[in-house]
């Protein structure tokens, strides 16, 4: 179920990989259309997140959500499906950020379910 709900996710325009992280970095499952180290982006999506939370203790601002990081190359979205388990969005250049949140927002109590 869980890879069949990514799979969907990696139909949305411009989204080329869609990855469920757990916090201690390791990749729970993933779909992807490009060639790219996924264990890498588990490694770095569970600090990014980490680092995102202290933020938001530290400056009073709340719980952490999500973290869109735009690259030269296309945005990754970081978001939490629960209180362990991240879900990593990777676009293309020029994606549609407003279309790829709606969808992740949509999916979340999905693959919350399916985990």
């Amino acid at each position: 179920m869980l890879k069949r709900i990514l799979s969907d996710l990696i139909k949305v325009e411009g989204v080329s990989a869609a990855a469920i992280v757990g916090r201690d970095g390791f990749i729970i499952e993933h779909v992807s259309n490009i060639q790219m180290d996924v264990d890498a982006l588990g490694a770095m999506a569970s600090t990014s997140v980490g680092t995102s939370e202290a933020m938001g203790i530290e400056l009073s601002k709340g719980n952490f959500e999500q973290v869109l990081v735009e690259l030269e190359k296309g945005p990754i979205m970081l978001s939490l499906v629960t209180t362990n388990e991240i879900l990593a969005i990777v676009a293309e250049p020029g994606s549609n950020l407003g279309r790829i949140r709606y969808e992740v927002k949509k999916n979340k109590d999905r693959i919350a379910a399916a985990l």
